[in-house]
C-alpha cells in the first residue's frame, strides 16, 4: 500500500461576476490527475507555471478541498477529516514552501516558530521543547544562538533551513516540498538539497516535490510526472524519463534547460513549442498540447489519448508514442 495515493483529482475555481456572484464559468486547474507516492520515495511533480501543479500540493496539504476525486493517506481518505482525525494528518504531512520568508512568523523567535509544532503535535512543555528546538537546529546545519532571532534577521538560506526544522519538529512522514530552491542562490539552493536528501535517508521520509527546475527534480527524484494544464501526460522513474522522454510536451521542457558546457551548446538539439499555454477556463478539445504541438495530426484535435506504458515503468499520453 503506498503511503499516499491520489486518484482522479480534479479541482476548479469557479468565475464569478455580478453583484450576487452569478458563476460564469469555471478555472480547470486540476482535471483528473492520479499518482501515488511510496514510503521513503521522492515524487516530483513537474511542469511549467499555470500547469496546476502548486494547486495538486495545497489540495494534498488540505489547503484546498478538491472538487473530486480521492485522495488517501495510508489508505485512508483525507478529503473529509476533521477535528481529531485532522489534527493527525497535519502532524505527519508537513510542507516547506518557495518562499520561507512569507510562511514564518515576523514577529515570533526563531525558537518559537520552531517549538510551536513540538507544543501542538508532540505535546511538549517548554522546557522539553527548548531543548528539542536546539537539537532540530543542529540537525538542519545552524547554531543554537539562531533561536534568538526573528526571521527578518536571516539569510535566504538559513530561513529556509528553519522552514525545514520547523516541517521535520512533529517526526512527519511525508513532506510537501513546493519550489523548496528557486529562491535562493545557486550555491545555497545545493546546500538545502543536500540537506533534503541527508533527512530523507536520516528520518526515512517521503517527499513530494512541486519544481519547474529540471536539475533540481533530476538530482533528488525517484519518480517523475509531468503536468500540463491540470493533466499529467508522463510519468516514469526520474532515470528514465531524463534518458528517453517520449512526450513533445517533456522534450521540449527538457530541450529548454541550459547547456552549461559551451561545446557541447551546438550539438544540443533545441524544440521550442510555439505560441502560449491555452486558458485553463476553455482548454482545447482533444490533446491539450495539440494547439502547440509540432506532430499533431486531425486525431489529436478530436480525442484526448489514455496513458498508455511504453514499458519500464513509462507512462505517456500520446497517440503517436508506442
Amino acid at each position: 500500500m503506498p503511503l499516499l495515493d491520489v486518484e482522479e483529482l480534479v479541482k476548479y475555481f469557479p468565475i464569478k461576476y455580478g453583484l450576487f456572484g452569478k458563476i460564469a464559468g469555471y478555472v480547470r486547474a486540476v482535471d483528473g490527475v492520479s499518482f501515488s507516492i511510496e514510503e521513503e520515495s521522492v515524487f516530483s511533480l513537474v511542469g511549467e507555471s499555470g500547469s496546476g501543479k502548486s494547486t495538486v500540493a495545497r489540495c494534498v496539504l488540505r489547503l484546498l478541498d478538491p472538487t473530486s476525486g480521492r485522495i488517501a493517506f495510508e489508505g485512508k481518505d483525507i478529503t473529509s477529516l476533521r477535528g481529531r482525525n485532522l489534527k493527525w494528518y497535519r502532524r505527519n504531512v508537513q510542507a516547506v514552501f518557495q518562499n520561507p520568508f512569507l510562511s514564518l512568523n515576523p514577529r515570533m523567535r526563531v525558537e518559537s516558530i520552531v517549538a510551536e509544532p513540538l507544543r501542538v503535535h508532540m505535546g511538549m512543555r517548554s522546557d522539553e521543547a527548548r531543548e528539542e528546538v536546539h537539537k532540530l537546529l543542529e540537525r538542519v546545519g545552524l547554531s543554537r544562538e539562531i533561536g534568538d532571532r526573528h526571521p527578518h534577521e536571516l539569510s535566504g538560506g538559513q530561513a529556509q533551513r528553519i522552514a525545514i526544522a520547523r516541517a521535520i519538529a512533529p517526526q512527519p512522514k511525508l513532506l510537501v516540498l513546493d519550489e523548496p530552491t528557486s529562491a535562493l542562490d545557486v550555491s545555497v539552493q545545493a546546500q538545502i538539497l543536500n540537506l533534503l536528501a541527508d533527512l530523507k535517508k536520516e528520518l526515512k521520509l517521503s517527499y513530494l516535490l512541486i519544481s519547474h527546475d529540471l536539475s533540481v527534480v533530476k538530482y533528488i527524484s525517484d519518480y517523475v510526472a509531468v503536468i500540463y494544464l491540470g493533466r499529467i501526460v508522463e510519468y516514469a522513474p526520474a532515470e528514465e524519463l531524463f534518458n528517453n522522454p517520449a512526450h513533445p510536451y517533456t522534450k521540449a521542457l527538457l530541450s529548454s534547460v541550459p547547456e552549461p558546457d559551451p561545446t557541447m551548446r551546438k550539438l544540443k538539439s533545441r524544440m521550442v513549442l510555439p505560441g502560449e499555454p491555452p486558458s485553463p477556463v476553455n482548454p482545447p478539445t482533444g490533446c491539450r498540447l495539440s494547439p502547440r504541438c509540432p506532430y499533431a495530426q486531425d486525431q489529436c484535435k478530436a480525442r484526448e489519448p489514455e496513458l498508455i506504458s511504453i514499458g519500464n515503468g513509462h507512462l505517456v499520453r500520446c497517440w503517436f508514442v508506442k
